[in-house]
């Protein structure tokens, strides 16, 4: 009886392990043991093993012919047949479905069991009890055909003790019904080889399963992995998204009131409203200056930024931070110092290097309210081993948590600003930090202390010279500007085509205006003496301005062309850069409009 507890216990084993880890977990690895299973029961594993059958009866047969030889053999061959054609029916059919894994592992264990019990039976059919020369042939062919067995189903428990246990348990009861000193050891000797065999098997199986489940949950980490890795790219696609539809229907009526502004500030430029007015323009500038934040973010998303590397003098740049910043530093009552030891040269987009450095030392006038904030260069090493300058940017400010130090790169955060107030901006200085440093490969590191202020260090690679120390730029004179006498805005947003013909008309130009494509080209058609098309990119139709624009550009190579949109959507922002035209996105400063369409 406890013999027979313990094999019960071994074909109990599957469903006591899927209990524990849960079927769900255990449904890939089944599907893998039934597969491997499957891959062993080929054709020609199938003849091998009747041509195995065979040369035993018929060997037995040759030493003794009897009936019963025969019916051993159609016993064996029946089996051998009906398992065959199942497992052939079986892989016929394709992938087995989740919910038959278990049934199916099931009907291959009672094949095998039948298969197994059909071994047992050859002692008691086939051997000449008491003839030791018969005993031990029939031994040495069970024993082998067991071995081999094992070797094979070594992927499932219960098939496994199917065959293993009757076909051994047959010839160990065969050899003892023997009697004899000669069959009574064999039948020790055997029992304990079966024991370790199956014992030996289960451990391999035990093996191939936790090999399996670790396999299967790995897979199934990466694959949760790649899920969330899409999810916060599509988060970060859609916050993109968010911000360019928020940004440019934000845009349209403060370009309107920024150029209507500009109008009434020109017309009372000497009344008594003109300070009220400036007043209002000051703040029409700020608001545009927090849109042209999330503008920044968007292109530089959009890969429409590429840099244009150049040797830059740390000098001329750090004097161009101190313009920039120096009226702002006094205003709160704070010292701002830059120092730059010898002659430093690096390489680097002039532009885009001076936003990074000025967005952070305008990250750090912002949070500094006592002291000074330093802005220093010095010699460095890339890790690399090249030559380097470490630029610094060090403040005496509210300092940033370690906790927080990770997340001030990110959209809209902002230390000690709880109330969200929108004097300090929107939190996105730093985030654009964040991708002007990637886009130009100048690693940036922070280091900081609560209450005892922030430094911001940023790497760039040191170039040497491409003029001699000290050389002295030539000036050149400011030319006149002179605006085209006749322009066409193309613009379907009425007071926005309205504010840009006011403010142009108060400089001089004669203005048409066009709220669609095919407008547009009327407009051009009865008047020739146009020469320049200021055009929106959103336009009513299948057209945008964009498609007007380098139409124009195709047909009358004379005409000038300029684009003014307040889209920021990655994709159209690449499509503008990519057709070359000239862009300016609203709010358009009149001062930039200006610039933009002087000759």
């Amino acid at each position: 009886m406890p013999k027979a507890a313990a094999w019960q216990r071994l074909l109990l084993h599957e469903e006591l392990v899927d209990a524990e880890r849960g079927a769900d977990t255990m449904r890939p690895v089944r599907r893998a043991q039934l597969e491997l299973l499957l891959q062993k029961f080929s054709l020609a594993a199938s003849i091998a093993a009747a041509l195995y059958a065979l040369a035993l009866w018929v060997l037995f047969y040759v030493l003794g012919p009897s009936p019963r030889v025969l019916v051993w053999a159609a016993l064996v061959h029946g089996v051998q047949a009906l398992r065959y054609t199942h497992t052939r029916r079986l892989l016929a059919r394709g992938p087995v479905p989740d919910a038959e894994l278990g049934p199916e592992l099931h009907r291959q264990t009672r094949l095998l069991w039948m298969l197994g019990g059909a071994w047992a039976m050859a002692p008691w059919l086939l051997m000449r009890h008491g003839d030791t020369a018969s005993m031990a042939l029939m031994a040495v062919f069970i024993v082998g055909m067991v071995s081999s067995a094992a070797a094979v189903l070594s992927s499932h428990r219960q098939t496994v003790a199917a065959f293993v246990v009757p076909a051994m348990c047959g010839l160990v009861l065969a050899l003892a019904w023997s009697g004899g000193l000669i069959g009574w050891i064999m039948a020790l000797a055997l029992a304990q080889y079966s024991s370790t065999l199956v014992k030996w098997t289960a451990q391999q199986v035990d093996l191939l399963v936790d090999s399996l489940q670790v396999r299967f949950d790995r897979e199934d980490l990466a694959q949760r992995l790649a899920e969330q890795v899409e999810r916060v790219e599509a988060g970060s696609r859609e916050k993109t998204r968010f911000l360019a539809s928020a940004s440019h229907d934000l845009r349209q009526p403060l370009h309107a009131v920024s150029l209507f502004t500009a109008v009434l500030e020109h017309a009372l430029a000497q009344g008594p409203q003109h300070e009220t007015v400036a007043r209002l323009a000051h703040s029409v500038r700020m608001l545009g200056t927090s849109l042209d934040g999330m503008l920044d973010v968007s292109r530089l998303d959009a890969g429409a930024v590429q840099p244009r590397i150049e040797t830059l003098g740390v000098h001329a740049l750090f004097v161009s931070l101190q313009n920039t910043y120096g009226v702002r530093a006094q205003e709160k009552g704070l010292r701002l110092r830059i120092r730059a030891p010898g002659d430093l040269h690096v390489a680097s987009d002039r532009l885009l290097l001076e936003r990074l450095l000025g967005n952070l030392l305008d990250n750090a006038l912002k949070y500094t309210e006592q002291g000074g904030v330093l802005v220093a260069a010095r010699p460095a090493h890339l890790p690399d081993g090249g030559q380097a300058v470490r630029f610094e940017i060090l403040d005496t400010g509210i300092g940033i948590a370690p906790a927080q130090q990770a997340q001030v790169f990110e959209e809209f955060y902002q230390v000690g600003n709880p109330q969200r107030d929108r004097a300090q901006g929107l939190g996105l200085g730093l985030s654009i930090v964040r991708r002007l440093s990637a886009l130009l490969q100048h690693p940036v590191q922070l280091r900081s202390r609560p209450g005892r202020g922030t430094r911001f260090g940023v790497l760039v690679r040191a170039v040497p010279p491409v003029a001699p120390s000290g050389a002295v730029l030539p000036q050149h004179p400011r030319r006149a500007v002179q605006l085209p006498a006749h322009v066409l805005v193309l613009d379907d947003e009425a007071v926005s085509a309205m504010a840009m013909a006011s403010w142009l008309s108060a400089q001089g130009c004669q203005v048409r205006v066009a709220a669609d494509v095919p407008a547009a080209r009327l407009v051009l058609r009865q008047h020739p003496e146009i020469s320049t098309v200021v055009a929106d990119f959103r336009l009513p139709g299948n057209e945008s301005g964009l498609d007007f624009l380098v139409e124009v550009r195709l047909k009358l190579p004379e005409m000038r062309g300029l684009l003014v949109t307040g889209e920021t959507a990655p994709e159209r922002i690449a499509a503008i850069r990519a057709s070359g035209l000239p862009c300016l996105f609203k709010p358009v400063q009149p001062e930039r409009l200006v610039e933009a369409l002087a000759r």
